[in-house]
């Protein structure tokens, strides 16, 4: 019987996904499954010169739709990878469609969503679970820093905690409403929380 489960890592800044995949990928390939991990498409974007705190709206809205049209893209042409495989095989999504919804206005969001051809209900049905976590400027302030991401906004000092608690709400209430979403809370070390994340992977698969 085919297994291929498409599983979004997301949360807010600094909330340890890189750190989380690697894990996911060491341990779930060690049991026999393919793991396929789509790099976050925002970040390929501002690599390449995209610029999301343009004043260009015009600008900023194809960035946001070609955005959208490659993180898709990607999605499918591994899903399609995966059934040519006899393993069980796991699609993480560093990050996922609805993502890009939380830094934009919902009548762009709406706008951009019709052109591609595509709802938001749609958008959630793509995934088999949402993993949210949470990130460490909520209660683990200590640990918040960007030095693992040289593209991350959001500094490490008060203002920039501040706005990573908030893009991390709205991240969250993007996802509200896909039956299988769960909160990845902070924990006194990060490897306890990577554990949190595999276990909710492994619970996935075992139903």
């Amino acid at each position: 019987m085919e297994i291929i489960k498409k599983i979004v890592l997301t949360g807010g800044p600094c909330a340890g996904k890189t750190s989380a995949l690697e894990r996911i990928v060491e341990h779930f390939s060690a049991l026999g499954y393919k793991v396929f991990t789509i790099p976050e498409t925002p970040t390929l974007f501002t690599q390449a010169g995209m610029n999301y705190l343009t004043k260009n709206e015009k600008f900023f809205y194809e960035g946001e739709k070609a955005t959208l049209e490659i993180q898709m893209a990607l999605e499918d042409k591994f899903s399609l990878m995966a059934k040519t495989l006899s393993q069980p095989c796991l699609i993480i999504c560093d990050r996922g469609c609805l993502d890009i919804s939380a830094y934009m206005k919902p009548e762009m969001w709406k706008k951009l969503t019709s052109l591609v051809g595509v709802t938001t209900e749609q958008l959630k049905g793509r995934y088999d679970a949402i993993l949210h976590m949470k990130t460490t400027a909520c209660g683990s302030e200590e640990f918040y820093t960007t030095s693992t991401n040289a593209q991350r906004y959001e500094q490490a000092n008060a203002e920039g905690m501040k706005i990573a608690r908030e893009l991390d709400q709205k991240v969250y209430d993007a996802w509200t409403g896909h039956p299988h979403i769960r909160m990845i809370e902070n924990q006194e070390y990060f490897s306890q929380k990577a554990d949190v994340v595999i276990k909710e992977i492994e619970t996935l698969l075992q139903q």
